[in-house]
């Protein structure tokens, strides 16, 4: 078994996905949430590439979320916050989902043998679902507008310090392995470090302070989503 991983959407190329399991990782705010959604009884999340696309499900009765540029959408039921997802509202429920970057990784990466969503709400359950579906994984950053997040990438070398507690021979490449060592040399900083990256400001701008806490939570829980057909299920 080897890890790869591919700092943002951008750089995944098709070739990547065969025989993997892509573990995608959007810390602020796809991953998280979605992980957040299950966690309270949602049935499923459908990925939607477009808003046009999301509206579609709307129409049809699916409860819809999501935003762009981190700006709100009109007509929606949600954003794309974890505290958005209440049980009283979404237990049992099917919600179509799109966002800028995760839901577009998302759609991207569903090629894989398998494809899982990560981030550091449930980074030890998903890396030992991971590596129970004995296939290479690729750690997929969604990344920022086509560049780097560092969230994504600390996440990243979380989720892979979790694949390496059994085998700390596991070989990865040289990217998961500087991620890695960024994780672990934190030393209990993580808020005060993401809050300084590029999306940590934004959210910080939008008043969005609390969403940065909500999304940093190490192994709060032990749901892995995992793709099935079209869709997310816990």
């Amino acid at each position: 078994m080897n890890v790869q991983t591919v700092f943002c959407i951008d750089a995944l190329k098709s070739e990547m996905l065969v025989h993997k399991t892509v573990i995608v990782i959007d810390v602020f705010r796809a991953s998280s949430s979605i992980v957040t959604a299950f966690s309270r009884g949602a049935a499923s999340i459908i990925p939607a590439e477009t808003v046009a696309e999301a509206r579609q499900f709307g129409k049809a009765g699916y409860l819809i979320g999501g935003e762009r540029y981190g700006k709100h959408l009109e007509g929606f039921h949600f954003g794309n916050a974890p505290s958005d997802f209440s049980s009283s509202r979404i237990k049992g429920r099917d919600i179509v989902l799109t966002t800028t970057n995760g839901t577009r990784a998302l759609v991207k990466a569903s090629r894989a043998s398998d494809v899982l969503i990560g981030c550091f709400l449930n980074a030890k359950a998903c890396a030992d679902k991971a590596k129970a579906l004995h296939h290479d994984i690729l750690l997929l950053c969604a990344g920022t507008r086509g560049e780097f997040a560092l969230e994504d990438g600390i996440a990243a070398g979380c989720i892979l310090h979790h694949l390496k507690e059994e085998d700390p021979t596991l070989p990865c490449d040289d990217e998961g392995l500087a991620l890695l060592h960024a994780y672990r040399s934190i030393n209990g900083q993580l808020s005060d470090l993401l809050s300084l990256g590029r999306s940590g400001q934004r959210l910080k701008a939008r008043g969005r302070q609390g969403d940065i806490y909500d999304c940093i939570q190490i192994n709060r829980y032990s749901i892995v989503p995992t793709w099935h057909q079209d869709r997310f299920v816990p």
